[in-house]
């Protein structure tokens, strides 16, 4: 990419460096002056000289900034700034020690640390140790200098730079020199940069490696779209894709299976060979065989009428048979759409085995769903890696074979959003004894990591199921849940003004992008409040991506700066989070006790830190956390699974082609408890009700529980 300015000078001082590296805000000292400079150069040093493109840019509050898209980093042309390097580069070297080493050695001090290291012991004060040390540091910093250069040079983030040589140690450039493609083991590089390398450095297109590295690289791919396996034909054709021809291709799939470096089941599944990672393989299979064990039983013999009693509700005959069920099989299924009656039947499930004497645990996958499955089953439930004790020491659940969880049963809601590997770690830490529900709607979203688990144990016929299908008096007057059926069987929602006695469920039709987020901050802004909703804390904005005019970057820009336009604030890189923001956690942190997906408001700002209230719960989070927040006032509708909330505002536009698809857009609305509405374009509308599909996975879960492939 080309870009109009240029500056060079020496890095003089930082007012932010990001704890990755990723963005900085620094001081240059140029020959026209000193600058401001922001970019991605938080790895460098004081004294560092860089060659800078880029543009010049007025920041509405911290004034003329040069914005840097790309630099070049050169050896300190002074001898302060060779000061101010050293004392950056070299651990135990101080002010006072880089101030000696440049004032015996001047501009020359690098070469000497480069090619004579033992003349250190001429500087008054450092004897043969020092000198050693010193130049131990200095090679370690050579080489990851050199590793950062070529790694740059590919387009390799600092942040992905850092973790290349936290992985790989003082060894990473010589190793990664002689077997580049190790570096796909780093997370944030893939085959094509490490390929990239490769060739340069003369690695044939057929080589061995190189062929193996694609293999694996193709088979994560697809974990990381919710696959499990590749039908070997499509995993041959992805293969051509990175510029592997066919027959070395097919060849290489053999001799990896021969080697047992990939997995290939004999059967067919869906009429296709599937060949996966190993260790997905054995996920799979230890699922189908933990939950094989659990299919017996028969419906309980129980009167439930005391503990209809006890919650002050009377089941529907379904329901009924849904708990029997539930109290007499070791394991079973609970399914259904909005309005048929989930939250009842957790109630009084939960309350007839507390009259049996029986000791149930209630999990869920997110910390919104667990909160929620509290409420409902009058006990105290947890997110799922709560429940099984994870420890960030072991990066391991605490809760195994060996140590398992203490309860006659386990109910798991929302079930359609657990996926193979965290299915696997539960059943594993199940006693014998006890029995498994599993409570979801089968028509949401598959979860975010591989398989399709809920829709595979339905699928199966294997473990018992119930399913819910009658909609209740209350819920049938709800346009929320009278749309979210009409979308699942296919047909498109009807506004509220178009149905006597609905006011809950609103259409806004606008074509253009631009004046559809207008519209949709307005709605926020003034609407809801007419309406008896606080913007800022009952009404959720949704939206399928996250790029683009209606998506979630920029319609969080917006809302804030319409919701919480000023007070005490903090900036992260290019994200500013203010006093009364609402933040969303993109990753677990399993010291605070917080998960990806959760929710919180920003309670407190202080200069490098913020409080941040998530349901009740405090919890300080530090500068180097501030990356794995982002605003919440917009969601993507994949990170609301798990999730109610009383207004619900849609984002969904012809813009979002890619993604629209109906369980997309019937997830969104089931969301909604009091409230939804729906802005964007008749046609994003059409597109999303009619198609179905499109997020298909590859598993072979139901197969193997039925006993079709081993």
């Amino acid at each position: 990419m080309a870009y109009a300015d240029r500056i060079e000078g020496e890095l003089v001082g930082f007012s932010f460096r990001s704890p990755d590296g990723a963005f900085a805000v620094g001081r240059l000292a140029a020959a026209d002056g000193e600058h401001v400079v922001v970019g991605p150069f938080g790895h460098l040093h004081e004294g560092q000289r860089i060659v800078a493109e880029g543009q010049w840019v007025a920041d509405p509050r911290f004034g003329r900034q040069f914005k840097v898209g790309s630099f070049l980093v050169e050896e300190p042309r002074t001898l302060r700034g060779l000061e101010r390097y050293l004392q950056g580069a070299l651990p135990g070297v101080g002010e006072e020690l880089a101030h000696r080493m440049v004032a015996h050695f001047g501009l020359d001090t690098l070469r000497v640390l480069d090619d004579t290291p033992e003349r250190l012991t001429e500087v008054p004060g450092i004897g043969p140790k020092t000198a050693e040390r010193i130049a131990a540091s200095w090679q370690q910093e050579s080489g990851e200098r050199e590793l950062l250069v070529m790694l740059r040079g590919f387009d390799v983030a600092p942040a992905t730079c850092r973790r290349v040589i936290e992985r790989f140690g003082k060894d990473a450039l010589t190793l990664l020199t002689r077997q580049p493609y190790r570096l796909t083991e780093v997370k944030g590089v893939g085959f094509r940069t490490a390929d990239a390398i490769a060739r340069r450095n003369g690695v044939a297109r057929d080589d061995p490696d190189r062929l193996a590295a694609a293999v694996t690289y193709v088979l994560e791919a697809a974990e990381d779209d919710g696959s499990c396996y590749l039908p070997e034909a499509v995993l041959v054709e992805r293969l051509q894709s990175l510029d592997v021809d066919e027959a070395p291709a097919v060849a290489a799939v053999d001799g990896l299976a021969g080697f047992g470096r990939v997995t290939r089941l004999g059967a067919a599944v869906e009429g296709a060979r599937p060949v996966y990672r190993p260790a997905t393989a054995r996920t799979e299979a230890a699922v189908a065989r933990l939950l094989r064990v659990r299919a017996g039983g028969a419906p309980a013999e129980m009167d439930l009428t005391p503990a209809e009693v006890a919650v002050k509700l009377l089941l529907a005959p379904s329901q009924r048979q849904a708990v029997q069920l539930a109290l007499g099989h070791r394991g079973c299924v609970i399914t259904g759409g909005p309005g048929t009656g989930k939250t009842t039947l957790i109630r009084v499930l939960c309350a007839a085995a507390r009259l049996r004497g029986e000791s149930w645990l209630c999990a869920a996958p997110t910390g919104r769903a667990a909160r929620r499955l509290t409420e409902a089953a009058g006990q105290e439930a947890k997110t799922l890696h709560r429940l099984l004790e994870y420890s960030m020491q072991e990066m391991d659940f605490k809760r195994n074979a060996t140590n398992p969880l203490d309860a006659d049963a386990v109910l798991v809601d929302e079930a359609s959003m657990v996926d193979l590997r965290l299915m696997e770690s539960l059943l594993v830490a199940l006693p014998d004894r006890a029995r498994l529900v599993l409570v979801g709607d089968h028509d949401q979203l598959p979860s975010v990591g591989p398989g399709k688990v809920l829709s595979d144990v339905i699928r199966s016929g294997v473990v018992p199921v119930a399913r819910l299908t009658e909609v209740y008096r209350q819920a049938q007057d709800s346009g929320i849940v009278r749309n979210a059926w009409r979308v699942n069987e296919g047909e498109p929602p009807v506004s509220s003004e178009r149905e006597a006695g609905v006011r809950d469920f609103f259409l806004l039709d606008r074509e253009d992008a631009g004046d559809a987020q207008r519209l949709l901050v307005q709605v926020v802004a003034e609407r809801m409040p007419a309406n008896g909703f606080d913007p800022r804390a009952d009404v959720q904005v949704l939206t399928p991506m996250h790029a683009g005019p209606l998506g979630t970057i920029a319609l969080n820009e917006a809302l804030q700066a319409r919701l919480n336009p000023t007070g005490p604030e903090i900036r992260a890189g290019r994200r500013t989070f203010r006093l009364g923001d609402r933040v969303l956690q993109t990753r677990n942190d399993y010291e605070n006790d917080v998960f990806n997906g959760d929710v919180g408001r920003v309670v407190e700002v202080h200069a490098g830190s913020m409080l941040i209230d998530f349901d009740g719960r405090k919890v300080a989070i530090a500068a180097d956390g501030l990356d794995n927040l982002e605003l919440a006032y917009a969601v993507s509708i994949h990170k609301s699974q798990g999730s109610e909330y009383p207004a619900v505002i849609i984002a969904l536009h012809h813009s979002h082609f890619v993604m629209l698809r109906r369980n997309l857009l019937y997830t969104a609305i089931t969301r909604a408890r009091r409230f939804a509405c729906v802005v964007g374009s008749r046609r994003a509308l059409t597109i999303a009700v009619g198609r179905t599909g499109g997020d298909d996975r590859w598993t072979g879960l139901a197969e193997r529980l039925a006993g079709t492939v081993g």
